[in-house]
């Protein structure tokens, strides 16, 4: 039980006395918003590729100058429309993804800082997807990027990521096979 309080001490001193405690920085955390456009392309013989948009609420800390901060985290919605191969005629597939993200920086150098990221969601697709799959699925977007400060409160940005998607193979791997692809995704951070 001590050493609980203790280390409720320890965080606070460290706060405390952490540059993030200067006159210059009163505040620790910072809000801001992130509209993202991504394309994905399976790399595999299914042929499936993502067209996405997104937008995520983000905290940005531990603030630590208005043009840096070590991390982010982001909730959000999403709207994907999926589709298969040329010349298959199924219908595409349109989903609607509630997703929480994460990302770290790197010191900016100029204008320019690097990020990884790493995206979770639960995605209602408006039929199975894939065909032989169910509605409801699980993704991940993983990857990393360059930021570009706009010095307006504003940034743009370019990421490449990796995109999967399933259902933990519920009915079994011939079932309902995982999907994954490569992409780029571009954006907007704005306050």
């Amino acid at each position: 039980m001590l050493g609980k309080y203790l280390g409720i001490v320890f965080l606070l001193f460290l706060i405390g006395f952490s540059p993030l405690n200067s006159q210059e920085n009163k505040k620790l955390l910072d809000f801001g918003h992130r509209i993202t456009i991504g394309h994905y392309d399976s790399y595999t013989n299914d042929n499936i590729g993502i067209a996405e948009a997104g937008y995520d609420f983000i905290l940005n800390f531990p603030y630590i100058k208005p043009n840096y901060n070590l991390m982010d985290l982001g909730i959000g919605l999403s709207g994907l429309f999926a589709f298969d191969s040329m010349g298959n005629i199924r219908e595409p597939v349109l989903g609607l993804g509630v997703n929480g993200s994460m990302r770290v920086y790197t010191p900016s150098l100029r204008q320019i800082q690097m990020f990884l990221e790493a995206v979770m969601s639960l995605v209602l697709y408006s039929k199975d997807y894939p065909e032989n799959g169910t509605m409801l699925n699980g993704g991940w977007h993983l990857g990393g990027g360059l930021e570009y400060d706009l010095e307006n409160n504003s940034k743009l940005f370019a990421a490449i990521k990796w995109f999967h998607t399933s259902n933990n193979d519920i009915y079994g791997r011939e079932r309902n096979p995982s999907i994954n692809a490569l992409g780029l995704g571009l954006g907007v951070c704005f306050k």
